[in-house]
């Protein structure tokens, strides 16, 4: 329950965000399966109250707790005009660069009545105009202001980012931003992360006591690492070409110094680049093509939050948001660190349909070596470290589709995408070897009984098959899922949502032969009413 309190003066405004939090059951069923929990209570953003760590399956009685907070989450003074805004509490910046920095995205899955691919081109599950969707990111912690002038916006920040108990990372922030509107805006950023406290165990070589362990996916890197410090600084502009090209331009650059690593003095800045620009055929079409370049050594601090989750997957991918609960400065998508190339996508709408597609093609830029990875600051995605004299390149593909046809009966929508990785390995070295598919798929059809009533089902299906550190297939997963869901609008105060999701995923042990099977199945069923006074 929350309360927000508002007092207007002939200048000025002052609010303030308090509010309440309770639970007893399920603690995973909570602090996954539903709207993000009250701050104060939210292990993911290192509260550690209820005292658990999520794991699947659960059943019913094996995870139970019991919690209560109450605070003043925020609290905010500004100018009746808009142009002055300073806010201390828990909150979310207004503008940001996601290559800079982008807040940590949440691990809860918000109660919806349809679901999407990963990297869906679509534009969201339905939703009526009453049903807000919970924000996607994790709050900041701290004071943020905001000034307005003209066309121009000023933001300085000074928060806490989510931490475990007895780390920290305190994030610095400046941005401004010159917005024409129409498309057409330019903006500079400026980033200062550092980390302290009690050091953070990861999986990559750079840190001390580094140690690669034989597992059954690969050579595992391991070590500790502390004291980060990273700065940011960050241009872009996004403009028209000519009356039908839209183009975009964007450049970062870091620097990165951390204590306890295993060779001091030999980390190096990193840059990232992105170019692009997007032919429009009227209103009905469209194509583009972006370029990118986001080097190994550009915002890569370690930073570990929440709760770890036993998620069957790839083992070592990084960023490991859910298996290995961290996280990035920046927004890695549709390029991943250590990655250049490009990514064409199109789209046309005609009638009552609307068609979207996309193709990316990325490359290693650097290999991973161990002399490489032994680099302070030297981080890859989802490739192990190789021995020096059998240094290869692994390459990343992405596709994507994207359908929607409204009819009389309702909205169809078929959503796509599938990556693929691959590294090949010389011979002799099997365990290098990396080659897998990770398609994904759902199928949804939603109707609108009334303004006020809306109805959906869907169905899909996440995969992943392929060899990860052997030359045999040792990965191969799969989950189908199904749903469907009504959401009502009452009155103007209030809303309700009634889904039920099934899903179900089998394949073979991560770790064979003996390892636990990732065989499992649940249903849930999600009630959720909202009343706003």
């Amino acid at each position: 329950m929350y309360f927000r309190p508002s007092f207007t003066t002939p200048g000025l405004t002052f609010s303030a965000t308090l509010g309440a939090g309770y639970i007893s059951g399920s603690t995973t069923t909570a602090s996954y399966w539903g709207e993000p929990l009250f701050d104060t209570l939210n292990p993911h953003l290192g509260f550690q109250q209820l005292g658990f760590h999520i794991v699947f399956p659960t059943h019913a009685g094996q995870d139970d707790g019991t919690g209560f907070a109450a605070s003043v989450l925020s609290g905010s003074v500004a100018t009746n005009d808009g142009h002055v805004l300073v806010r201390g509490g828990w909150f979310d910046l207004q503008q940001t660069d996601g290559f800079v920095f982008t807040q940590p995205a949440v691990t809860n899955f918000a109660p919806a009545i349809s679901f999407a691919t990963a990297e869906t081109l679509g534009n969201g599950p339905p939703n009526l105009d009453w049903w807000q969707a919970s924000d996607g990111v994790l709050p900041l912690h701290g004071i943020d202001g905001v000034y307005k002038q003209g066309l121009g916006t000023v933001e300085l920040t000074d928060a806490a980012l989510p931490s475990l108990p007895g780390t920290g990372a305190q994030m610095e922030m400046a941005s401004f931003v010159i917005d024409h509107g129409e498309g057409t805006r330019y903006s500079a950023d400026v980033l200062h992360v550092t980390t302290g406290g009690a050091l953070i165990p990861t999986t990559v070589l750079y840190g001390a006591g580094s140690r690669l362990f034989l597992t059954p996916q690969g050579e595992l890197p391991t070590s500790t690492i502390g004291g980060q410090q990273q700065t940011i600084f960050g241009l872009r502009g996004a403009f028209h070409v000519s009356k039908s090209v839209d183009g975009v331009a964007e450049y970062g650059h870091s620097t990165y110094a951390a204590q306890n690593v295993a060779e001091p003095g030999t980390g190096k800045p990193g840059n990232y680049y992105h170019v692009g620009a997007t032919k429009n055929f009227g209103t009905q079409a469209s194509f583009g093509i972006d370029a990118y370049r986001n080097e190994p050594f550009y915002a890569q601090t370690l930073l570990p939050y929440g709760a770890p989750e036993n998620v069957w997957s790839v083992a070592w991918s990084w960023p490991g948001q859910w298996l290995k609960s961290n996280y990035q400065l920046i927004n890695d998508f549709p390029v991943n660190i250590n990655r250049e190339g490009y990514r064409a996508h199109a789209a046309l709408t005609t009638g009552q349909v609307q068609i979207k597609a996309v193709y990316g093609n990325f490359g290693q830029i650097d290999p991973i070596t161990v002399s490489n990875a032994l680099q302070t600051g030297f981080i890859d995605g989802f490739f192990l470290p190789q021995a020096d004299a059998n240094a290869t390149l692994g390459r990343q593909h992405q596709y994507g589709l994207w359908g929607d046809w409204k009819s009389g009966l309702g909205e169809l929508t078929v959503d796509y995408d599938e990556d693929t990785m691959r590294r090949l390995a010389v011979l002799g070295a099997s365990q290098d070897t990396v080659s897998y598919d990770a398609p994904s798929y759902v199928l949804g059809f939603s109707h609108h009984f009334t303004s006020r009533l809306l109805g959906s089902i869907s169905y899909g299906r996440y995969a992943m098959r392929g060899s990860f550190g052997q030359g045999i297939t040792n990965v191969d997963y799969a989950e189908r899922v199904g749903m469907s869901g009504l959401e009502y609008t009452e009155s103007p105060a209030t809303g309700t949502l009634v889904s039920v999701r099934w899903s179900a995923l089998n394949g073979i042990p991560s770790v064979p032969p003996t390892g636990p099977s990732p065989a499992f199945s649940g249903t849930m069923f999600v009630l959720e009413q909202r009343l706003k006074i």
